[in-house]
């Protein structure tokens, strides 16, 4: 699938079309492109996008935030591939592009959390303190998991609590 990305981050689909092995290859031709993937807050001020989508029948897909998990998701959906496999153990990878090792043990924890706690006892979690760049990545496993979480305390000791659904 040729797709046309508009205000999404170029790295992350990129990082996300490799790392999870898409059919997909990114075209800055929009008369070449089999979809438009835009960030929705483009589309709503950019009716020039929408008239030139509906006049050559290209479904335009939206992701609310520039993300990994709303840019896997929506992927996933352009492509109709099974979206069960949110719930299964995601590439951590990711979440953290560099593989730092204290990225991915921090992930691990979180994701040890959620599947061992948040959905299965249903219970809300605290993570130990981290920085607030690791905290970002946190978030996003949380939500790739559709979870609600939340910093919290002070720094240095700011942390993420995940909630259940």
């Amino acid at each position: 699938m040729r797709v046309y990305a508009y205000g999404i981050s170029k790295h992350h689909l990129d990082q996300v079309i490799s790392t999870l092995r898409l059919p997909v290859v990114l075209t800055k031709d929009l008369d070449s492109a089999d979809a438009v993937l835009a960030l929705r807050s483009h589309v709503k001020h950019h009716s020039k996008l929408r008239h030139i989508a509906q006049v050559r029948d290209l479904p335009i897909h939206t992701v609310k935030s520039n993300s990994m998990p709303q840019i896997v998701r929506t992927l996933q959906r352009m492509l109709d591939l099974d979206d069960s496999s949110v719930r299964t153990m995601p590439n951590l990878s990711l979440f953290s592009p560099n593989e730092d090792a204290d990225e991915l043990e921090a992930l691990e924890e979180a994701r040890l959390a959620v599947e061992q706690i948040v959905i299965p006892k249903g219970q809300p979690v605290e993570l130990l303190p981290r920085s607030a760049r690791i905290r970002k990545m946190q978030h996003e496993l949380a939500e790739h998991y559709r979870l609600k979480s939340c910093s919290f305390g002070d720094e240095p000791n700011r942390r993420l609590r995940i909630y259940p659904a």
